[in-house]
């Protein structure tokens, strides 16, 4: 039988990320306590408590815990998964007696952060570490990514972020930088997901 420590990813001074276990009593708590405070983090909220673990065993997405080492609290979680966004869009004639067309594009291969939220209870407990989003991205998000990007071809790391100013803001602080408005809509035809369709696309390269 494996122990907890079998299934840490990585591990840093404070805190270490293990993979969501949907047999791990442990891991199974750290969801149902898990808070968000703000209104803005319901749609997180609800997907770590009700989606996590069913995408789990569909192999849909991947869903990672970050927890204090000392305390073993629950701090954050993050749920990464495989995509692409598509680019050169060209449009080109392809039966000239009917007039129909093809939409080409190329596509460059990625990661997407789809759900990343800090645990509120762990601020409420912690409120000097109020912030640590930032620190939780570059010590364990990136690195796996950048991880994952050795094993296959990877060229960047995508979110769809809520458009709310403030959070545009900090994850432009993370690295992440965003299309222009006609980019933007180009990809939102093709590519965004229905429950991303008011969400703003940004986008990291790794390398």
């Amino acid at each position: 039988m494996s122990s907890a420590t079998d299934k840490i990813v990585i591990k840093r001074d404070l805190f270490y990320v293990s993979h969501l276990d949907p047999l791990s009593e442990d891991d199974l708590s750290c969801v149902e306590s898990f808070l968000i405070n703000r209104d803005t983090g319901n749609g997180l909220l609800n997907y770590l408590k009700y989606g996590a673990l069913k995408d789990e065993l569909s192999h849909e997405m991947r869903t990672y815990l970050v927890k204090d080492i000392n305390t073993n609290e629950c701090v954050s979680f993050f749920s990464l998964k495989a995509g692409l966004i598509s680019i050169n869009e060209k449009v080109h004639e392809v039966n000239a007696e009917t007039e129909s067309f093809q939409k080409d594009f190329d596509t460059i291969p990625g990661i997407e952060l789809a759900n990343f939220a800090i645990n509120s209870a762990y601020i409420k407990n912690h409120p000097k570490l109020k912030g640590i989003g930032k620190y939780i991205f570059g010590a364990f998000i990136l690195p796996l990514a950048r991880h994952i990007s050795g094993l296959i071809g990877v060229k960047l790391i995508y979110i769809f972020a809520l458009p709310y100013d403030e959070l545009i803001k900090r994850y432009r602080t993370y690295g992440f930088n965003t299309l222009s408005d006609d980019a933007e809509n180009k990809l939102h035809k093709r590519l965004k997901p229905r429950y991303d369709r008011f969400c703003r696309f940004m986008y990291m390269l790794l390398y």
